[in-house]
């Protein structure tokens, strides 16, 4: 049995390492954290415990360089944590558990490995460094059970709140999928195939295909930017395509783009494909919230991202935290995600007591 530290992922076998925690999907894989490494806004290392040269967990930290959070969906300060947990939590008094960006977190510690002794054990050296530098240990986004297992091992020290659920459709490589559904998810299909066919709605890529970013980036871009904006929370077309084309750069993940046209508007999904699921990312569309928005939505949304992974045989579709209703009654089922702090007194309390305190 070992223990120690390491700044590169590289230092460790991929498909072990990919093993340990698929629950975040690409958010947390290698590939993803290795370009994560490359981000001058962040300092990363990794605690790596192998036994009998099998690697068992290898969890990564995370330290911010900058005097502000770069993404301000990281600071503990914003997340309504109970009793102001996270009122101390600077980008200076903070070490980020698991991940820094994308929203979605792994544990990275492997299933046998979760028991409370185990996992405290692994805490107590995250909390040793934290604390000499006068730190908490943040959770950002978290599984229901990872938080599960992070709470048996800290005697439920860590404060959280819940966050809105994320959206999954599985089983889409079955090619009776859709025949098991509940009665009033196949109507809902029904509706809108018909719905599409008479607005009329064209796709993009005939026989359920998708572009890829490079193809769609002049107006993919202009439209998500566009739909920010709407929602309030405004960012320029270059940040997204930016953003795109760093996720392009990853050689395990396929960034796909479904566009849509109707007769006076036009709209588009982004996509990235990793291993056997597809997430459905964000969404552009011009036009006005009425039946012809709604098709081009449904199109773009549903319809053509359920054509490509059947087609493909990915089985699962992730769908992010957003606008539950409209996902429900296409067959989506929701998992429970989690911001959470342990403040830095009981980050010193822990370093102190040790794994057998």
């Amino acid at each position: 049995m070992a223990i120690g530290f390491t700044s590169a992922v590289a230092d460790f076998d991929q498909k072990q390492f990919d093993a340990l925690d698929t629950t975040a999907g690409f958010a947390s894989s290698y590939t993803r954290l290795l370009q994560k490494e490359q981000d001058p806004r962040w300092i990363s290392r990794y605690l790596w415990w192998t036994d009998d040269d099998r690697l068992r967990a290898a969890i990564p930290v995370y330290r911010s360089r900058m005097s502000s959070w770069p993404d301000p969906r990281y600071d503990p300060r914003s997340w309504g944590l109970p009793d102001g947990a996270g009122d101390d939590c600077t980008p200076q008094a903070s070490l980020l558990v698991g991940g820094c960006g994308d929203r979605r977190t792994g544990l990275h510690v492997d299933v046998e490995s979760r028991t409370p002794d185990t996992l405290r054990s692994l805490l107590v050296e995250l909390a040793r460094i934290a604390a000499d530098e006068d730190r908490c240990l943040v959770f950002p986004y978290m599984h229901a059970d990872a938080r599960k297992a992070l709470d048996a091992a800290t005697d439920d020290l860590i404060a959280w709140v819940e966050l809105p659920r994320e959206a999954h459709v599985f089983g889409l490589a079955d090619p009776e999928w859709e025949n098991r559904l509940p009665r009033r998810v196949r109507r809902t299909f029904r509706q809108d195939r018909r719905r599409i066919a008479a607005t009329p709605v064209t796709d993009g890529v005939a026989g359920g295909g998708a572009l890829s970013w490079d193809e769609a980036r002049p107006w993919a871009a202009e439209l998500i930017s566009r739909q920010h904006t709407a929602k309030g929370d405004p960012e320029p077309p270059e940040f997204v395509d930016f953003r795109y084309s760093d996720l392009q750069e990853n050689p395990d993940v396929d960034v796909l783009v479904f566009t849509a046209r109707s007769p006076t508007l036009c709209g588009v999904a982004t996509a990235v494909v990793w291993a056997d699921e597809m997430e459905v990312c964000e969404f552009g569309l011009s036009g006005e919230n009425d039946e012809e928005h709604l098709a081009v939505y449904i199109s773009v949304g549903f319809h053509q991202p359920f054509q490509y992974a059947q087609a493909r045989g990915i089985n699962h579709l992730r769908y992010g935290r957003t606008s539950e209703a409209p996902k429900a009654i296409r067959g989506a089922v929701f998992t429970e995600n989690s911001n959470g702090v342990l403040g830095i007194d009981e980050t010193k309390r822990l370093a102190r007591r040790g794994p057998d305190g």
